[in-house]
C-alpha cells in the first residue's frame, strides 16, 4: 500500500504539495512556528528565537550573502527566511514556492529587492536567470527526483556560487523493514515520495559540478525541535475540534473531506517523526556545495 502511495506522490507532486500546504500552512504556523525548518541549538536552555537567529546567521554565512548579487530561495514557504536574506544582501532575492497558500503569506514580505513567484523547483531552468547563491531548507524531500533537481539548480548558478541544502534524510544503511515500519507511514502522511541518504546527496552534488564543502549531520543540534513537535502535536490533538478545522484551512481552498483528512494526519505524522528520530532513522542533513569554475577539471 505504501509503495503505491509513494509512487503516486512522485507522479503527482504538482497537485499533492499545493493541496497539502493549502490545508496545513496555518496549522503549522499556529502549533509550530512561521519558519517550518528547524533551529540548531548549542545548549539545552538556549531560547528559541536566539537559536533561530544564530542558525540563520550560520546559513547566510555559508551562502556569503553579503557579496551576492542575486540569491534564489527554493520552496520559500511563508517567506520568513527570504526576508532575512533580503535584509543581509546588497543584491536581490527571488523566492519561489509551488504552494499558493504559502505564497499568500510570503508576499507580505515583498520589497524592492525581494520578489516571490510561484514556480516548480524541478523546472528551475525556466526562471531564465543566473544566481550567486541558492538555498533550499526542509523541502527537497518532497521532490520526485532529487538528483535532477540538484542538477537544475547547479545550471543556474554562476561559477563560484554556493548551494545550501538542508533536508530530512534516511541513514545510508537503513534497512527495508525499518523503512516500512517507521519512515513509510510518515512519508504517506506528508506526501513525501522518497527520502535521500546523505551520501546520495553527495553524489548528486558532485555529479552536478558542485564541490561539496560541508556534509553535516545536524541531529545532535535539533533534538529540541523533535521534542517540541511531539509536544505540540499532543497539545494540538487535545485542542482541536471539528468546529475549529475550517478556521485552519487556507481561505482560498474549498473545505472538503480531503482538506480535513490532511489536517488530521499531521498529528500522527508528528508521532512517527519522533519515533524516526529516536530510532536514528531520520537524519537532519546539511549539504553545502560550490559550483566549480569552468576551468576546473
Amino acid at each position: 500500500m505504501y509503495d503505491r502511495d509513494l509512487a503516486y506522490f512522485k507522479a503527482h507532486y504538482r497537485e499533492t504539495i499545493p493541496a497539502m500546504f493549502s490545508a496545513v500552512s496555518d496549522l503549522y504556523a499556529e502549533f509550530w512556528h512561521d519558519h517550518f525548518h528547524f533551529a540548531l541549538f548549542e545548549r539545552d536552555d538556549e531560547p528559541w528565537e536566539e537559536a533561530f537567529a544564530r542558525t540563520h546567521r550560520r546559513y547566510m554565512d555559508y551562502l556569503r550573502t553579503e557579496t551576492c548579487g542575486r540569491i534564489l530561495e527554493l520552496a520559500c514557504g511563508r517567506g520568513g527566511f527570504a526576508a532575512l536574506l533580503a535584509d543581509h544582501t546588497p543584491g536581490e532575492v527571488l523566492a519561489v514556492d509551488l504552494s499558493p497558500a504559502q505564497l499568500a503569506h510570503a508576499r507580505r514580505h515583498e520589497r524592492t529587492n525581494l520578489r516571490f513567484r510561484q514556480h516548480d523547483i524541478m523546472e528551475v531552468d525556466a526562471l531564465g536567470a543566473s544566481f550567486d547563491g541558492a538555498v533550499c531548507l526542509d523541502a527537497a524531500c518532497y521532490l520526485p527526483d532529487k538528483g535532477r533537481a540538484v542538477e537544475g539548480v547547479a545550471r543556474v548558478l554562476r561559477p563560484g556560487a554556493r548551494f545550501l541544502l538542508v533536508d530530512w534524510c534516511k541513514p545510508d544503511d537503513v534497512g527495508r523493514l525499518q523503512e516500512e515500519l517507521v519512515l513509510h507511514p510518515l512519508m504517506r502522511y506528508w506526501a513525501i515520495p522518497s527520502l535521500e541518504t546523505p551520501e546520495g546527496y553527495r553524489r548528486h552534488f558532485e555529479r552536478a559540478g558542485l564541490a561539496v564543502l560541508r556534509l553535516d549531520d545536524l541531529n545532535g543540534q535539533t533534538r529540541r525541535n523533535w521534542e517540541f513537535a511531539y509536544e505540540r502535536a499532543l497539545a494540538g490533538m487535545l485542542a482541536l475540534s471539528e468546529q475549529r478545522l475550517p478556521a485552519l484551512i487556507w481561505e482560498g481552498m474549498r473545505l472538503g473531506r480531503e482538506g480535513i483528512r490532511l489536517i488530521k494526519e499531521q498529528f500522527p505524522a508528528a508521532l512517527y517523526i519522533k519515533a524516526g528520530f529516536d530510532a536514528g532513522l531520520l537524519r537532519y542533513t546539511l549539504v553545502l556545495g560550490e559550483k566549480r569554475s569552468r576551468e576546473a577539471p
